[in-house]
């Protein structure tokens, strides 16, 4: 017995598909900042004494080298003057009286001046003498406060944003076609794996 087999085969339709794509991308703003923080900078100062003890020790008769200097600097060259007159005038008082009978110059000028010295009129002065210039200088705070400087800097771009659109695609094509397929087979059924 004649068999007829038939297959059939429906039509597909297949597609590709692509999505549409956005893309932003923006250049973001620089931002710079200067930040330091503020600070007092304040201290406080060790208190301190200072004593000026010249008064005092300048009324002893201990000079510094200004007051040694305006004091004796000027007699120096009159004392040296005076003595060089004298030395002078004693040589020829020697010169002129040694020789004489009954003269003796240099016993006579040594007489002369330790009588001068004995009656001499001494007077004592008592004069206050002065106290130390005490300075005390307290404690004090000092140092300037810093304020300290917090800043901050934009920077944007001249192209803030660019945007790209890829716009999506569809694509169809024949994936299979309609088909009818029959033959005959004797005796049974062809089974179409």
């Amino acid at each position: 017995m004649l068999r007829l087999n038939m297959r059939f085969t429906q039509p597909m339709i297949g597609m590709h598909t692509q999505l549409g794509k956005l893309e932003a991308h923006s250049t973001p703003a620089k931002l710079h900042t200067n930040d330091q923080q503020a600070r007092s900078n304040r201290h406080w100062t060790q208190p301190s004494v200072d004593i000026d003890q010249y008064p005092s020790r300048h009324a002893y008769g201990n000079d510094n080298h200004t007051d040694f200097a305006r004091k004796y600097g000027q007699q120096g060259f009159s004392d040296l003057a005076k003595t060089t007159s004298r030395w002078t005038q004693e040589a020829w008082d020697n010169v002129e009286n040694s020789g004489k009978r009954g003269r003796n110059p240099v016993v006579q000028r040594y007489d002369s001046k330790l009588s001068q010295e004995i009656s001499k009129q001494r007077r004592i002065v008592a004069e206050l003498i002065p106290d130390p210039v005490i300075t005390y200088h307290p404690v004090e705070a000092a140092g300037e406060p810093d304020l300290g400087d917090v800043t901050a800097e934009f920077e944007p771009q001249k192209i803030f944003a660019e945007t790209n659109f890829t716009p999506g695609k569809v694509e169809t094509y024949m994936q299979q076609k309609a088909n009818v397929e029959r033959w005959v087979t004797e005796g049974k059924y062809d089974i179409y794996a």
